[in-house]
């Protein structure tokens, strides 16, 4: 019984560790070019420096999502990979499941939305995959540490890996 007390505790503390969404993501608003400040490990970007992603409005509550990054160092090939997003509610796209090769959907849920809409956190439900973005290749000092110190609440924030960015823009 103690066994099953103490699993029961760390369920519960685990899901209560995921932030929830913001209550609503203007999907007009969302659309555009995003650069990645820091990022949390995944296979997919483990080479990739000064890396985006791009949100083009196709329909309602709906886009095409293209993200770039460039292999090895800031001067090597660029990489792309294209996909589609779309939101889980009728209510915004504060939930969204992304698309990859027709056959790989992960959700995703934005826990932190600048008002003006020039930063955002995105995370998966176990915080596992996380994205601090910006509109801008680069964020001010005061700004990240606001951002870090908000996931701290929810995650260990030494696994953030900072994106080293392209200084010349070369996504524009």
């Amino acid at each position: 019984m103690k066994i099953f007390l103490v699993f029961f505790t760390y369920c519960l503390f685990a899901v209560a560790k995921s932030p929830m969404p913001v209550d609503y993501v203007d999907d007009e608003k969302f659309s555009g070019l995003w650069y990645e400040i820091a990022r949390t490990h995944n296979s997919y970007e483990e080479d990739c420096f000064a890396a985006s992603i791009e949100y083009t409005k196709t329909e309602n509550l709906e886009y095409k999502v293209k993200n770039r990054c460039f292999d090895t160092t800031i001067e090597g090939d660029l990489i792309e990979f294209n996909g589609t997003a779309e939101a889980l509610s009728k209510k915004g796209i504060s939930e969204i499941a992304l698309t990859y090769y027709w056959i790989f959907t992960t959700e995703y849920k934005i826990v932190y939305l600048a008002d003006d809409y020039t930063t955002a956190v995105m995370v998966d439900d176990d915080m596992e995959y996380v994205w601090i973005m910006s509109r801008t290749p680069f964020m001010q000092k005061e700004k990240l540490e606001a951002i870090v110190l908000f996931l701290s609440n929810y995650m260990d924030t030494t696994r953030l890996i900072y994106t080293p960015q392209d200084k010349e823009g070369r996504y524009k």
